[in-house]
């Protein structure tokens, strides 16, 4: 066990122990390490909560970009807002889109994600999808999109309370 050298006693090495030992542990690492990439999480839920909101965000985003870029749409929609019931409000858009449908288009292009959305999962969008006080006043643009969901159907684009 001990080899006998100038100077003292010195253990004798088992380098073959040593060496497989620490093999050993590295292939342990190695396989936990590879079994934690290999496990990868779940995909979101593409049709949770979340990315509901996501969608009407998204929406509502491009659509104020729309309405940036067309200051003639924009007053469109302000004279709309003056109007004292959503059917009214409606009516007003939809008599503008009818005569406008390059305007009819970007808006149904805008909201299409939404209502694929709404068709992939089943879930409606309605004024019940945002807490109360969070719509634009019941100017919910979806209810102004020609062919929308506002009018008689899934309710104003899940972004106006109740009129």
């Amino acid at each position: 066990m001990y080899k006998r050298m100038q100077g003292g006693c010195v253990p004798r090495r088992r380098g073959g122990a040593a060496a497989a030992a620490a093999g050993l542990v590295a292939g342990v690492m190695v396989l936990a390490n590879a079994g934690a990439a290999g496990a990868q999480p779940a995909p979101p839920d593409p049709c949770s909560p979340a990315a509901v909101m996501r969608a009407h965000a998204a929406a509502m985003t491009q659509m104020a970009d729309y309405l940036d870029s067309r200051p003639d749409v924009q007053q469109v929609f302000r004279d709309a807002r003056t109007k004292p019931t959503m059917g009214e409000r409606h009516n007003a858009i939809n008599a503008y889109t009818e005569t406008h449908p390059d305007v009819a288009a970007a808006l149904q292009n805008i909201h299409q994600p939404v209502r694929d959305l709404s068709t992939r999962c089943g879930v409606p969008m309605h004024q019940g999808m945002m807490p109360q006080g969070m719509g634009t006043g019941g100017m919910g643009s979806e209810a102004m999109v020609p062919g929308g969901m506002g009018s008689g159907g899934a309710g104003h684009g899940g972004m106006a309370p109740s009129p």
